[in-house]
């Protein structure tokens, strides 16, 4: 069996280049037809309007649109803004920059106050930051090459899903065996 897309990240320039050129749908339908499910968004510093029309493009071609709220510590944002960063989206990402800096008590209150779902992403050395409970999925980095297979046991061992890096470990993909994965970031089919 062939490892199973996931989910894939669009960084800002990314959403702010496609809103420019009018072809949002376009890579949307790319994302979909490569088999993708997700599309992270990283939303900072991107107008209502286009968060909103990016949004909308991922749900018109069957993807999930999940907000990336990337480097909420540089911010200074508490968790009812992380809540507002991602008012168009159908869940949330917070990642490891969150966990290295929010405490569990932070996570525990952005559950209560963010009815949708929460992705939870990580650096293979902090799975001790992981709350007991609240991440609706999880991912597990694994974008140092010579860590590879130690992060593919941590994911498996933590039910996640791998994540790969385009530049760094997605040529391994092959060796994932039936396991889902994500790519950072999307660089077209």
């Amino acid at each position: 069996m062939q490892a199973a897309p996931n989910g894939t990240w669009l960084s800002q320039p990314q959403i702010w280049y496609y809103t420019s050129r009018q072809s949002l749908n376009g890579v949307m339908a790319d994302i979909r037809g490569s088999d993708f499910k997700v599309v992270f968004l990283d939303v900072r510093k991107v107008s209502e309007a286009m968060q909103q029309e990016a949004a909308q493009a991922a749900r018109r071609q069957g993807l999930l649109p999940v907000v990336w709220v990337q480097s909420p510590q540089y911010r200074g944002l508490r968790i009812d803004q992380l809540v507002a960063e991602a008012r168009h989206g159908d869940a949330i990402q917070v990642d490891d920059h969150f966990f290295a800096n929010y405490s569990l008590e932070d996570f525990y209150l952005l559950r209560r106050l963010y009815p949708k779902p929460i992705f939870c992403s990580i650096q293979p050395f902090q799975a001790s930051l992981l709350p007991t409970a609240g991440c609706n999925q999880l991912d597990v980095q694994c974008y140092s090459a010579p860590q590879f297979q130690q992060c593919i046991k941590l994911a498996d061992r933590l039910g996640a899903v791998v994540s790969l890096s385009s530049e760094n470990t997605l040529k391994y993909r092959s060796q994932l065996g039936e396991r889902s994965f994500n790519t950072f970031l999307w660089q077209g089919p």
